[in-house]
């Protein structure tokens, strides 16, 4: 085994982030999150799409919140000089959630990549048509949200995440097909 001699540099390599393939991934979960209750409608005469999205919807979702959170955060490190994509609005941060619950930020993307990434407990926002009278929870679907708890420093955090807020400022932060509005 050789480690690989760089002949025309000795500049640092930093890891080869492609954008395409983490914003196609972002566009995946825009359009999971936004059909989801299309695709549980279709599931309450189909017992093989509410087995699909039973079955996939929080692991697809949770695979791609990691996969792009892992890359936001190396892009960022990589490129300091774009700070201000970092800062994009995705949501609401509880610091001190068991002691002090009132205390709120903003959640911003690169923040909400480190909770996506330490999260020790992951929620999704679901709703069930029809609650009181349906025990089976037929028809549940899943709203764009997803709450985040952990811990930092001794304290318990809560994480209110927008799934389509940080799809777009994902994107944004790529710069993939897309302008920073």
């Amino acid at each position: 085994m050789a480690e690989e001699d760089l002949y025309f540099t000795k500049e640092k390599q930093p890891h080869a982030i492609e954008p395409g393939a983490f914003v196609l991934d972002l566009y995946r979960l825009l359009c999971m999150v936004t059909a989801s209750r299309e695709v549980a409608s279709h599931g309450l005469t189909s017992p093989a799409i509410a087995m699909m999205q039973g079955g996939f919807f929080k692991s697809e979702v949770t695979r791609i919140l990691i996969s792009c959170a892992t890359g936001l955060r190396i892009r960022f490190d990589q490129r300091p000089q774009d700070a201000r994509n970092e800062q994009r609005d995705c949501g609401k941060l509880f610091p001190n959630w068991a002691s002090d619950p009132s205390k709120v930020e903003v959640l911003i993307l690169r923040e909400a990549c480190n909770k996506i990434i330490h999260a020790t407990d992951i929620r999704f926002d679901v709703e069930i048509p029809d609650a009181a009278v349906n025990p089976d929870e037929e028809g549940l679907y899943y709203q764009p949200f997803l709450y985040l708890y952990g811990s930092k420093q001794r304290n318990n955090w809560r994480a209110e995440l927008s799934l389509i807020d940080f799809a777009r400022w994902g994107a944004v932060a790529f710069r993939w097909l897309t302008t920073d509005r």
